[in-house]
């Protein structure tokens, strides 16, 4: 009897044991997280681990007891010669003799421009003293009918007696009147001098 329940108390024992350590874990790690957790290699579960990045990474990680196979670990033979078709990768001696060609044309065609600027430096004073040759010669060789609309402008101004932007649309306005009043003003000077040699052959 008393056998027996010793053998119950310590079956209640345990199962109230598993009981408490079930409540106590309160972490809500899935199993794959407590075997990471606890530094264990987890198992393969999903089909992107078994691509050959995920299979690197493990590899990586665990080394050799990951289990992952090494040979798949390397590009194959087709791949090798698709990334050198297409140039992806390139030695390390070849892309520096490119670098140092590089800087070296660099350099010689900053030397280059340095010398072009001392020679232009040079020339700069006959340069600017024909420019301003160049300026008043200009001036001097207007065109006639550009010095005529620029007596215009000031005529149009003085008869306004105000000054007004030719860019303005009031001066368009402004000059088709002046021209109709220099019209008019021709015709009746016109008129009077045939009046007058009218009167002077009458006379006669």
């Amino acid at each position: 009897m008393l056998k027996n329940l010793r053998s119950l108390a310590r079956t209640f024992a345990t199962t109230a044991s598993e009981e408490t350590t079930q409540k106590v874990d309160i972490s809500f790690l899935r199993p794959r997280h407590r075997i990471i957790a606890s530094g264990g290699i987890p198992p393969l579960q999903f089909d992107f681990e078994r691509e050959r990045d995920s299979y690197r990474e493990r590899f990586g990680r665990y080394g050799l007891a990951s289990g992952v196979p090494v040979e798949e670990l390397f590009p194959t033979a087709e791949e090798i010669e698709e990334e050198q078709a297409l140039g992806l990768y390139r030695e390390f001696n070849e892309v520096k003799k490119e670098y140092n060609e590089l800087q070296k044309k660099k350099k010689e065609a900053a030397v280059a421009r340095l010398a072009e600027l001392e020679k232009n430096l040079k020339k700069y004073p006959s340069a600017l003293a024909k420019y301003e040759a160049s300026l008043v010669k200009q001036e001097r060789e207007k065109d006639e009918k550009e010095l005529a609309l620029e007596k215009r402008i000031r005529d149009i101004q003085e008869y306004f007696g105000y000054w007004m932007d030719p860019k303005d649309p009031r001066f368009e306005v402004m000059l088709q009147q002046k021209e109709a009043e220099e019209k008019k003003a021709a015709k009746m000077a016109k008129r009077d001098e045939i009046q007058k040699k009218r009167y002077a052959e009458n006379v006669q």
